[in-house]
């Protein structure tokens, strides 16, 4: 592999990942002693900024408060400088994106986070505030008084591993402080600005509270809080800041969750919360109280499976990046001249692999008629054997001969010594093309079945196994199943047992598990259902139906005898008689027809019940018509007995 990057510095730029009005942003790498590397992220500022002798100041200022930063929800700074007349910061690399990124994709494929996640990533959030506001200087021990005042979804980062961490720490200053940048780099922010910052007002700590106050709204209503059709009406609604009622948008959200966010979004700051830490504290209370089974694995898991592609496309570009080495391909390093790098990849894999590249570059590179591969041997790149070989240059190329004893191939005799004719040494040469010619063979023939053997492995070793039309693993995994339900609250059942746990949550099971998941909520009918563990995220959702509304009637037959026929909505009543607390549906009209068929005698009645009423009914029977309007069709036919024949 070779890829043309640009030496920058100590640092080799491998990838643009992102670029705005005033910086962009790079994919780098830093190589130490013993090969040893890292992967960072430079935000290099573009040249035009670099000229404005105020924005150098500033920028100086804000990059020595942001490298006292040392925070798990913080990305850390770890070198500032200048390079080719360009203002840099080096700073983590985050494997992962940004939160407006991370909503983006959810929406395009039907997601969104569920109230315990939200919660989860605002508390983080909320704690590398904390530390920000808290921080002292490093060289004088005074209190740096850190506001971010750019708290937005763009500038929090939520990696594939479930990492939470704040960006951009002392650079949002600088660039709010610029007027003529304005428009262009917090252009699309006004609406994550508080109302004091909104009306041009001295900010404090609290600004931040209620940009992340913004952040939390926005998650939970899954909707935007102030936006409008020009930046003027959206700071005119900041500054009035009224905001909609989340259970209205949102019944899922607890009151006490919404407590906590209408706190953060006080108008009048000396109402919000003072301190982010008081913001952290109610919020983990909160998470731990209403969703103890939540885990920040649990998160990670969600995010690699939401993210899957990209985070194993990421991986791959990664592990290919750790293979560049960087070697300067001439020219100076001026300060007008940027430095290309042409980056080459070094060989790794297993001992045949590393044999095979080291042939094919020895192929490539070959310049002298014999080659000693002693040295490599040493090293590892060939396969030792109980034989010494040497590489000789033919009309094809260089020739290598197989690994192996050396009863595998003959060698040729040396010549004798004395003067050779024209004659031997024709033989010579046709003696040593077919030994060159075999050894060639026989050596492609074992790299070939070696190829096919190691694919037969990999294949055997990575294909699932169908049965009974399902996917089976080789091996059981433990996999996170999402389990909600609609209504939410419900208690979770699997395979008849109480787990202890209530919709929506995360159960953990083996892959491919088969299983019966029941949920139960009272006033609602049992939700059963036979399911598989597929794969991590696997995502269920059932609806419970609510139970009928109920009421109830005592019927007592009068001159019914001692067996009377008894129908209820054209159902007969096997019950014994009297009827106690008989359940028939609420709100409907519910028809009671009895006959006596000693007697002949009958009647009907037509009655409507309410929701968990209970009504006493005494039925006359008699030879009078039924009270209710419905024909004689309507009515079960009883045949006359035999008796009552034989009395008329």
């Amino acid at each position: 592999m070779s890829r043309v990057v640009e030496n920058f510095g100590k640092y080799v730029l491998l990838e643009k990942l992102a670029a705005g009005g005033m910086a962009e942003v790079y994919l780098a790498k830093s190589t130490g002693a013993s090969g040893v590397s890292k992967f960072l992220a430079v935000k290099r500022i573009l040249p035009q900024y670099s000229d404005n002798p105020d924005f150098i100041d500033m920028f100086k200022e804000e990059a020595k408060i942001a490298v006292n930063l040392n925070h798990g929800n913080v990305v850390s700074i770890f070198d500032f400088g200048i390079e080719l007349q360009q203002f840099f910061l080096v700073m983590e690399y985050v494997e992962g994106q940004n939160l407006r990124q991370v909503l983006n994709h959810l929406k395009k494929e039907g997601k969104n986070f569920s109230i315990d996640q939200i919660v989860y990533i605002i508390k983080e959030i909320a704690a590398g505030l904390d530390h920000a506001h808290r921080c002292l200087d490093g060289a004088s021990g005074k209190p740096l008084n850190i506001t971010h005042r750019d708290m937005s979804p763009q500038n929090i980062m939520v990696s594939f591993e479930g990492e939470v961490k704040i960006v951009d720490f002392g650079i949002a200053k600088a660039e709010s402080q610029m007027e003529h940048t304005r428009a262009g780099t917090i252009k699309g922010k006004f609406g994550y600005m508080s109302p004091e910052q909104a009306d041009g007002q001295a900010v404090d700590l609290r600004t931040d509270i209620f940009s992340l106050g913004i952040v939390l709204w926005e998650l939970l209503a899954n909707d935007r809080l102030f936006t409008s059709n020009s930046e003027a009406g959206t700071l005119r609604k900041i500054r009035e800041c009224q905001i909609p009622s989340l259970r209205k948008l949102n019944p899922a959200v607890p009151p006490e969750l919404e407590r906590i966010c209408n706190k953060a979004l006080a108008k009048d700051k000396s109402l919000r919360y003072q301190t982010s830490a008081a913001f952290h504290r109610d919020l983990n209370r909160f998470l731990n109280t209403q969703y103890p089974e939540f885990s920040p694995h649990d998160f990670s898991v969600f995010m690699k499976s939401a993210f899957s592609e990209m985070f194993i496309e990421n991986r791959k570009k990664l592990i290919e990046f750790a293979k560049i080495q960087g070697t300067y391909n001439g020219g100076g390093n001026s300060n007008n001249d940027k430095t290309m790098v042409t980056a080459t990849a070094t060989l790794t894999g297993t001992s045949d692999q590393n044999e095979n590249d080291a042939m094919e570059a020895l192929n490539l590179n070959a310049s002298t008629p014999s080659i000693d591969l002693s040295d490599l041997k040493k090293k590892g790149l060939v396969r030792k054997g109980t034989g010494t070989f040497t590489a000789s240059k033919t009309n094809t190329g260089l020739f290598i001969p197989p690994t192996g004893t050396q009863s595998s191939i003959r060698r040729p005799m040396p010549p004798p010594k004395q003067p050779t004719t024209s004659s031997n040494g024709l033989l010579y040469t046709v003696i040593g093309l077919l030994l060159v010619g075999s050894g060639y063979y026989y050596w492609q023939t074992q790299k070939s079945q070696r190829f096919n053997q190691r694919q037969a492995e990999i294949a055997a070793a990575t294909t699932p196994t169908v049965t009974e039309g399902r996917t089976e693993s080789s091996s059981k995994q433990p996999v996170a199943l999402l389990i909600e339900s609609e209504p939410r609250g419900a208690r979770i059942y699997i395979d008849g047992q109480d787990t202890n746990m209530v919709t929506p949550a995360r159960k953990t099971l083996d892959q491919n598990q088969e299983f019966t998941l029941s949920l139960r909520m009272d006033g609602y009918q049992y939700y059963e259902k036979r399911e598989v563990a597929s794969y991590n995220g696997y995502q269920i959702k059932g609806t419970l139906l609510p139970v009928p509304k109920m009421g109830y009637i005592n019927l007592e037959i009068i001159n019914g005898g001692s067996t009377p026929v008894v129908f209820i909505n054209k159902q007969r009543v096997n019950e014994t008689l009297p009827l106690k607390n008989y359940a028939v549906p609420a709100g409907a009209a519910v028809t009671i027809q009895a006959h006596n068929p000693f007697t002949g005698f009958s009647a009907e009645q037509v009655l409507t019940v309410g929701a968990n009423q209970r009504r006493q009914v005494n039925l006359i029977l008699s030879q009078r018509k039924p009270t209710s309007d419905k024909s004689s069709s309507d009515r079960p036919t009883v045949k006359p007995s035999p008796q009552r024949k034989q009395r008329k």
